[in-house]
Order: structure tokens, then C-alpha cells, then sequence
């Protein structure tokens, strides 16, 4: 079975609904999802607007970050996005997701996190590196 790797969203954004892999524009958002496509993985995109989403998944643009969020509304996105990604336990899986993201896949075996710790700065070098190995 292919890896998943989980993508979170970006605050750039397109200003017209589109596709979410195109919907989103950021810099580590597009670094992530070649990272993906390079090893041919399965994605989904974590959003903090939908929650888990599909990359052909038509959205439009919103305005809305996890790092906003109260640490209860933080708390329930948690548990709906750990809810949704319930079909993929045991699954060979990849956050390429800020703290906040990534924190939905607490329990879940069998994950790795190559942002974890790091700087946005950092972030982008380890995305870079991952597109050349």
C-alpha cells in the first residue's frame, strides 16, 4: 500500500474556488505536495476550515488558521480530523503539517514527522530536501 502523506493547507490562497491542490498557493504547501507526487503517495490536505480534504475537492477561499483558533476549538477540529483519518489506522503515514496539524494523528501508529520542531524557515529547507533525495 502506498504511504499517505497529510499536507496542511496554506493561508495563501487563490482569490476564486478551485480544486484544493491548486486552491492553495504557499510555498510549503506546493513543497509538500511535490514531495508527495515525487514517491507517488496518496494525499489528503488538512484544512483548517474542512478539516480533511481530497486534492480534487472543489473550495473557495476562506480565511481561517489552527494558530487563531481557541485552544478548544483547536481541541474539537482535533478530534473531527483524527475521526475522519480513523479508515487510514495502521496506514504507513507522513505529516508534512505544522504542530497544530499534526497533532490529530496522537495514538496513531506508524507515523512520521519531518517538520516536527522546526521553524517555518527550516520547514521549507527539510521540504527542499525531500524533493531532491
Amino acid at each position: 500500500m502506498k504511504p499517505l502523506y497529510l499536507v496542511a493547507c496554506s493561508a495563501a490562497k487563490l482569490d476564486h474556488a478551485a480544486p484544493a491542490a491548486q486552491l492553495y498557493t504557499g510555498q510549503a504547501f506546493r513543497l509538500a505536495m511535490a514531495a508527495a507526487a515525487r514517491v507517488n503517495a496518496d494525499v489528503l490536505i488538512l484544512s483548517a476550515q474542512h478539516h480533511v480534504i481530497e486534492p480534487d475537492q472543489t473550495l473557495a477561499p476562506y480565511n481561517r488558521a489552527l494558530y487563531k483558533m481557541s485552544k478548544r476549538e483547536r481541541n474539537g477540529w482535533t478530534l473531527w480530523v483524527a475521526y475522519q483519518l480513523l479508515p487510514h489506522y495502521g496506514r504507513t503515514i507522513v505529516a508534512l503539517a505544522g504542530k497544530h496539524y499534526a497533532q490529530a494523528l496522537a495514538g496513531f501508529p506508524n507515523v512520521s514527522y519531518p517538520l516536527r520542531g522546526q521553524g517555518i524557515g527550516h520547514q521549507l529547507q527539510t521540504l527542499k530536501g525531500l524533493n531532491h533525495a
